[in-house]
């Protein structure tokens, strides 16, 4: 259950956001929004405010904006004339570029908000993250997720106070106190002597809490840095130089439920990644996702003339069978980590 919730929460808010921008723009733009729909599946309620209905659906995966001109009509106050002022076809390329990309980049605004959060409210005391074996600390019988609370009778909560201590001990037998499952442990360690300075071979993160300005830079600059690590890992499985690793609905499914079981800042965490892998991921040039569609407007503004509806529907066929088919791989995969085809 509480996998499942976390999955929809998650999963939800960032599709919904997405969808968001699309929403946004396309209001300044002009173009009709026929409705903004939270979640999928029949209706359990709407509004109307405007030209617009604002609907919730059963199924709370997301959302959708359906936009004249744009998506297929379901009923005859759906058809946007030709010359019809609101359709998405006849505002100009940049307005319509814009609607299209405003979801990926929302996406990846998102990711920043939730970096600033991050920073400003999650504060994690000094844990040890890994142990190296054959290590005074592995002899000793430190553990990763061993959280520091005394070294030698002094409170500690920074990292930078313990490095400092165990290097000021070269030699000198320590008593360190942890916080392991609940439970207070009291371990005896000896820093080996490394040109003078204490060390015991375990890796120790901490965070405090930042104000908003500082949270804000270091949001964008962790999403910009993990934006570029993830283009570069794309572009090396592409290349064939690391190996294709990708996870279908399943394996999210079980990195979010493995996730929440860490606790709310590593949920956190992994929501910014899906965000940032979402907003790359639509902005693939693959017909029938948001890049697709970009890469189809600017094909039309170098022809000076739109695409036949015969091609584009071949070009969204194909687009939609390269997904499936990538979605099939990635099913594969999740259902092989979990040994069902070993």
């Amino acid at each position: 259950m509480v996998t499942l919730i976390a999955f929809v929460v998650i999963f939800g808010t960032i599709v919904l956001f997405h969808e968001l921008g699309h929403f946004c723009v396309a209001k300044l733009a002009g173009i009709r929004v026929y409705e903004f729909a939270i979640g999928f599946g029949p209706p359990l309620g709407s509004v109307t405010r405007g030209d617009t209905k604002y609907s919730l659906r059963a199924f709370p995966l997301g959302g959708f904006v359906k936009m004249a001109g744009m998506d297929e009509p379901v009923d005859g106050q759906e058809v946007a004339p030709e010359d019809d002022e609101g359709s998405f076809n006849n505002k100009s390329l940049p307005w319509r570029l814009s609607t299209i990309a405003a979801g990926p980049m929302m996406n990846f605004v998102f990711a920043v908000v939730l970096f600033v959060l991050y920073f400003m409210l999650v504060a994690v005391p000094p844990t040890i993250t890994y142990v190296e074996p054959q290590s005074p600390g592995e002899a000793a019988g430190f553990r990763p997720g061993d959280l520091f609370v005394s070294v030698n009778g002094e409170s500690v909560d920074s990292s930078e106070r313990i490095v400092e201590l165990i290097g000021l001990s070269a030699g000198e037998e320590m008593q360190v106190v942890v916080r392991r499952q609940q439970e207070l442990v009291t371990i005896l360690v000896t820093p080996e002597d490394r040109d003078g300075v204490g060390r015991v071979g375990v890796s120790i993160d901490s965070k405090a809490q930042y104000p908003f300005l500082i949270s804000l830079e270091a949001g964008v600059t962790q999403t910009w840095r993990l934006t570029t690590q993830l283009i570069a890992d794309i572009g090396n499985m592409i290349t064939g130089k690391t190996k294709v690793e990708v996870s279908g609905p399943i394996g999210i499914v079980q990195i979010v439920g493995e996730t929440a079981r860490h606790g709310l800042p590593n949920l956190l965490v992994l929501a910014i990644i899906l965000n940032i892998n979402l907003g790359l991921l639509n902005l693939l040039p693959v017909p029938v996702l948001d890049g697709g569609w970009i890469l189809i407007l600017l094909v039309e503004a170098v022809r000076g003339k739109p695409l036949a509806p015969e091609t584009r529907g071949i070009a969204q066929f194909i687009g939609l069978a390269l997904l499936m088919a990538l979605m099939l791989f990635a099913t594969f995969k999740d259902l092989s980590r979990i040994n069902l085809f070993s």
